[in-house]
């Protein structure tokens, strides 16, 4: 999936767009989406569309008669027509007007196909016959604001491409009372602190750009407990995350691309388009012009030390949904529910831990050591005793005594080479050489988790089940613990078990472990190998990879803070 860019405020910000119009008419979610919350994704018609209307703005044509050459109040009318009202309450973009004699039309050509034969409706209101009633709004609304400024509008044009058919709406008091009723609505929609409900079943649905974030499918799921009725078709991100390792590197914008430079090897150009995030480690140097580029691209910078600790991270302005921060903040003071949301993350982790203890002792893995049945059967007691507890102290608890049972099972998975490299859980620094790729993996975890709380637009500081602490992203950890083992735990553990790093790629010291800068790439691309690996939803029962998926599940939790949904269960893996 594309990642959301988020629009910026316009000058002026209380008139409506005219498009608004167009996509609250066709989904009243969407318009909240997009107009209230700020989130928009390019889509293929999203994107062919834009080209269109450029091309047709380069070959725009105008027609004067000879009986009316100074039509006023323009004496040139142009191709295309940026139109103010304060009257209705909006503004917009014509793409295309036709001036002859004393008329002035406005023609909107449109991507896609013109409906069926027949009158159309919205909320009651029967509309034009030939036009979809979305359309319809947007004409109608450029015709209003042409005849506020004097000019004879009595007609508008719509050419759909796709069957290459014109249809022609008509100026009409039913057309007036139409436009009239939809700025209503959309006022009423723009005043809502929570979008309205998802289509259910809609053949919109497919089509538009913003499903992966709106989850219509996948919101009746969650709520009546099974799996979606079709799988809505989710885009490959192929775009990655660029890592900046060496020190002493400088990043430069290089027209659309950006471009690397070390002081060792040739610079690495790599195009803005094909990238999702910049992770600076150690002391790097990028400068004004490429971070003021790359986050006009929505792309975000984070910012490690050369061991791996995250010390920031700059992200493009985040999406206008105040209201899916306050209910954020309401559910942190609300004991019960947080406790809640705690205990499912507790229960989540520790059935992802006992799935890696019990894939690796698997006999085909070749390890088979009895204390591993037996420490998986001490963290299921550990998860019973998780979902009883009434306090986020007690919970903490029951987690912890899991995560030393694990931590403590974990080198019997490991090869014989490497089981004295670990010798329970440290950090701040690591202890060993385990500890050292688990610390670095963690970190990298964190900034996945960070990137796309952003997006969705929650605050990462404010947690459910990590303490606040100021500094620390308490919600950014909060999503991670089911991802740990399931993520980071599985690419370290292969990283290891298939000899893609060796011993001499760290560095020892007596009071800490860290990796060399050979080690940190070979782990970096152990977790891009992981992000982008495509495994089956366990309740949406289709593939995505590991980094969507840790997207959704931020989703699924905002959905659940609005009380979209009654239950929040976060990832578990079979």
């Amino acid at each position: 999936m594309q990642s959301p860019r988020f629009t910026a405020p316009h000058a002026n910000a209380d008139l409506l767009p005219v498009r608004m119009c167009n996509e609250l008419v066709y989904c009243e979610r969407l318009f909240h989406l997009e107009h209230v919350q700020g989130i928009f994704v390019d889509s293929a018609d999203t994107i062919n569309g834009r080209a269109e209307h450029e091309r047709a703005e380069g070959r725009g044509r105008r027609r004067r008669s000879s009986k009316s050459p100074d039509l006023p109040p323009w004496p040139d009318v142009p191709r295309t027509l940026e139109v103010v009202s304060n009257d209705w309450g909006v503004r917009g973009k014509i793409d295309f007007i036709e001036v002859e004699d004393d008329q002035v039309t406005v023609v909107e050509a449109k991507h896609g196909k013109a409906p069926k034969p027949g009158p159309q409706q919205w909320r009651g209101m029967t509309l034009p016959e030939g036009a979809w009633p979305a359309d319809t709004a947007q004409l109608g609304l450029y015709m209003a604001m042409l005849r506020e400024y004097g000019l004879g509008a009595h007609e508008g044009r719509i050419f759909y491409r796709a069957s290459r058919t014109t249809v022609t709406i008509a100026w009409t008091s039913a057309l007036e009372t139409f436009l009239h009723a939809v700025l209503r609505r959309a006022r009423e929609v723009g005043q809502l602190a929570t979008p309205p409900e998802p289509l259910r079943d809609s053949p919109k649905c497919p089509g538009c750009s913003l499903h992966e974030v709106c989850l219509p499918d996948e919101h009746y799921a969650l709520r009546e407990h099974e799996p979606p009725k079709r799988r809505l078709p989710v885009a490959r991100d192929d775009r990655y995350v660029v890592h900046v390792t060496t020190p002493g590197s400088k990043l430069c914008k290089d027209g659309n691309a950006l471009r690397i430079e070390t002081r060792d090897g040739e610079p690495t150009r790599v195009l803005l388009k094909d990238v999702s995030h910049v992770s600076i480690f150690g002391p790097s140097q990028i400068t004004a012009q490429t971070f003021a580029g790359l986050l006009r691209e929505g792309i975000g910078v984070s910012h490690h030390t050369t061991t791996g600790t995250l010390l920031g991270v700059s992200h493009p302005l985040a999406t206008r949904n105040v209201g899916l921060r306050r209910a954020q903040y309401r559910t942190a003071d609300a004991e019960d529910k947080c406790l809640d949301i705690a205990r499912a993350l507790v229960l989540a982790k520790l059935r992802n831990q006992r799935t890696v203890l019990r894939r690796q002792a698997r006999p085909a893995s070749g390890v088979e050591d009895l204390s591993i049945p037996e420490a998986i059967a001490r963290m299921k007691l550990s998860s019973r005793w998780a979902k009883r507890a009434t306090t986020l102290d007690v919970l903490r608890g029951y987690e912890g005594e899991g995560a030393r049972t694990y931590f403590s099972t974990l080198p019997l998975v490991l090869p014989d080479s490497w089981r004295g490299d670990l010798n329970g859980r440290t950090r701040r620094p690591p202890r060993d050489r385990v500890n050292a790729l688990l610390s670095f993996a963690y970190a990298l975890l964190t900034r996945e988790a960070i990137a796309a709380i952003g997006r969705v637009g929650l605050d990462p500081m404010l947690g459910f089940f990590h303490s606040m602490i100021p500094g620390r992203p308490a919600l950014a950890l909060d999503i991670i613990e089911p991802f740990r083992p399931a993520w980071s735990d599985t690419a370290v553990l292969r990283l290891i078990g298939t000899g893609g790093i060796e011993h001499d790629d760290f560095t020892v010291n007596p009071s800490a472990v860290y990796l060399s800068d050979a080690g940190r790439r070979k782990l970096i691309n152990a977790h891009e190998r992981r992000a982008r690996e495509q495994t089956r939803h366990p309740r949406f029962e289709y593939r995505m990879s590991y980094r969507r998926i840790l997207e959704l599940e931020v989703r699924v939790l905002g959905k659940y803070l609005l009380d979209e949904l009654d239950e929040y269960v976060p990832l578990w893996t079979r």
